[in-house]
């Protein structure tokens, strides 16, 4: 090999010399970009899973709330139809009683027209007799005696007050 330009020794240590290097370069260069290769796969897959997660939970926190707000809406909607069942209620007890109310107020005044009526009527008729008995004592006065003007006056007292009627 020598004819060739080949020097045996010198190619010997390169050889041994390139393995050594090999040995060298993947113990302690590759293993470890490897492993941090690796590691870096790992990472990327955890993250990836981690947000397939934080994607479901949050599509599920969502979910959820539309939920709520369903049952919320269903539970206010109750409690409306309630609030206008009852304020109807309350209305009809109201105009119950108002009703009530104004035929109490009807039949109080009804009574107390009648009354003012039957003291009306009452004066009207003592007017009526004061003014009879003052036209007969006045007409009578000259030509009667006084037991004689007792007698026409108790006459007309006696015959007006059953026929005396204001409406």
């Amino acid at each position: 090999m020598e004819n060739l330009g080949i020097d045996g020794k010198l190619l010997l240590a390169q050889m041994i010399n390139f393995v050594l290097f090999f040995i060298l370069v993947k113990q302690f260069m590759v293993k470890p970009f490897t492993s941090f290769l690796n590691q870096e796969r790992k990472n990327e897959e955890e993250k990836n899973r981690m947000l397939e997660k934080l994607k479901k939970s949050e599509e599920a926190g969502i979910e959820a709330e539309r939920k709520m707000k369903e049952k919320m809406k269903k539970e206010f909607d109750v409690l409306f139809v309630e609030a206008k069942k009852e304020a109807a209620t309350m209305r009809a007890d109201l105009i119950k009683q108002a009703e009530i109310d104004a035929l109490e107020i009807k039949d109080k005044n009804k009574k107390l027209l009648e009354e003012e009526k039957n003291l009306l009527y009452r004066e009207v008729k003592d007017k009526i007799i004061k003014t009879s008995l003052m036209i007969v004592e006045s007409t009578l006065k000259d030509s009667l005696d006084e037991s004689a003007r007792k007698k026409v006056t108790g006459a007309i007292i006696k015959n007006y007050e059953g026929n005396v009627k204001l409406n």
